[in-house]
């Protein structure tokens, strides 16, 4: 009888540790995509100071809905969807008609992915290191001066 009880405890613990991971790495998920959804706003989008999520919704289709609005006014409403056959969150697919029309960056209303987001700031980082770097190793007059 023991050797039972020690069984259903050990299997007790091992499901309630499984439970906390999915636990932890879904809220992880959940707040990368809301990281992604801001990134993707204020990159494309003018006069955004503040994002606030109202709800996430899964639909029975298995999609990924997370609701919100910019700047304290919740005229300017968004939905930023994660479809099944995406992992995370790419581009928006509904928000206020006007706001978009009003606050876009780009020419023709274009907006970028948040891979291409991600792309270009990549690029713009490299950039930026080799050009203080470059700097340094470049004033081989300024070093001369200490080997002599």
């Amino acid at each position: 009888m023991k050797i039972r009880y020690k069984i259903l405890v050990a299997i007790g613990i091992m499901v309630v540790g499984i439970s906390g991971l999915n636990y932890y790495s879904y809220n992880d998920y959940m707040n990368e995509q809301k990281e992604r959804i801001e990134l993707f706003f204020t990159y494309n989008y003018n006069n955004i100071d503040s994002l606030t999520f109202t709800k996430i919704k899964k639909n029975p289709t298995g999609s990924l809905n997370f609701y919100g609005y910019f700047n304290n006014d919740k005229e300017n409403d968004f939905i930023g969807k994660i479809m099944p056959s995406q992992k995370e969150f790419e581009r928006n697919n509904a928000m206020s008609s006007s706001f978009a029309r009003e606050n876009a960056k780009f020419e023709n209303g274009k907006t970028y992915t948040v891979s291409e987001i991600e792309k270009i700031q990549r690029k713009e980082r490299r950039e930026n290191t080799e050009e203080n770097s470059s700097s340094w190793f470049s004033d081989s007059a300024g070093l001369s001066k200490y080997s002599e």
